[in-house]
């Protein structure tokens, strides 16, 4: 174990549930320690910082001037993620953030320049690049082992863990709607694996909750690439019971495919609650892990910064563009960011 000095100092703001994966991640590095959890919310503030031997805290200002803070992880709703996160570049700080980069591509070009000026680490929180099967692909298809790749399906289809109908995610003002707060993972890994940008967005949706949504809860967004190449990236959030999950990855080449369903196939149960899959060993937690130790590595090495700041701020562009086609039915073409 590092001395503290030696460690990388990190807060979270916000602590909510995914914090817990953060707090976690930090626990068992041996390069990063947790300095303080903060929150408007005193007790769970209180109550996160207690179980990791960190302070609380309810004022972000505190964050801001805190000498022991080298980075942040910020986990708060969607709609607060460019004032915060430019409040946190602007004080010295890295910053790690839970996706999405922002609700419009202007914003996010906003927050991502900011960092470029004052030369802040910024990643976005696509933890599922992080994850065994997701690298697993991506080491076959960069190595051209397939060939060339022609097609991509990605399925995610989880029950409903959104809260109560007040929940803000449900709110578009706040979240942004479905293909911007959990759709950007999906079309995240479909161009990573093909190593190039879409050239087209087409997406359908719908409310299968409930038709008084104010978002839809099940969306397929296929985009389409230069080379004729497509990806369908599949996400729900409406699967009955609301402990259901299944996740399926299949890619297929010119010269052979790959399916994986979870890590190293997992383990698939009925009970009498719900379907389930589970990973074994630990792999969402070898994820989490993953994504903080890269985030430090880039810390020393602004270069190392995975994924880049300008790939997921290109992501929120094609989310914009399935949002839109949700709304119109049409498909929309991509212009390129660069």
């Amino acid at each position: 174990m590092g001395s503290e000095q030696q460690q990388t100092g990190f807060a979270i703001v916000g602590a909510g549930g995914i914090a817990l994966s953060h707090a976690g991640a930090l626990a068992r590095s041996t390069r990063g320690r947790l300095v303080s959890v903060c929150d408007t919310n005193a007790r769970a503030a209180e109550q996160l910082a207690a179980a990791h031997g960190a302070r609380p805290e309810t004022e972000f200002s505190e964050v801001l001037t805190d000498a022991d803070v080298d980075a942040v992880i910020l986990c708060t709703p969607n709609r607060t993620h460019v004032p915060l996160g430019r409040a946190i570049i602007e004080a010295g700080k890295h910053l790690l953030l839970e996706k999405p980069l922002a609700l419009t591509s202007a914003d996010a070009e906003l927050l991502v320049r900011r960092a470029e000026d004052l030369g802040r680490v910024l990643v976005v929180g696509h933890t599922h690049r992080h994850s065994d099967q997701a690298r697993a692909i991506a080491e076959l298809v960069h190595g051209e082992e397939i060939g060339e790749i022609r097609y991509i399906h990605i399925v995610m289809n989880g029950g409903w863990l959104w809260g109560g109908w007040s929940s803000w995610v449900l709110d578009r003002a706040q979240s942004g709607g479905h293909a911007l707060h959990n759709g950007v993972h999906l079309m995240d890994l479909a161009a990573w694996w093909m190593n190039d940008r879409p050239i087209a967005v087409r997406a359908v949706g719908q409310k299968v909750t409930s038709a008084a949504l104010a978002i839809h809860d099940y969306l397929v967004i296929d985009l389409r690439f230069a080379n004729g190449a497509v990806a369908r990236c599949e996400i729900s959030r409406a699967e009955i019971p609301r402990d259901s999950s299944f996740t399926e990855m299949r890619v297929v080449g010119s010269a052979g495919a790959i399916e994986r369903r979870w890590d190293s196939e997992g383990l698939l149960a009925w009970t009498d609650r719900a379907q389930g899959a589970w990973s074994p060993g630990g792999a969402v937690a070898r994820s989490f892990s993953g994504q903080i130790e890269r985030f430090i590595d880039a810390i020393a090495d602004a270069s190392r910064a995975f994924p880049p700041a300008r790939d997921s701020l290109e992501v929120i562009r094609w989310a914009e563009a399935a949002e839109e086609s949700l709304a119109t039915g049409c498909s929309v073409t991509i212009g390129d960011l660069r």
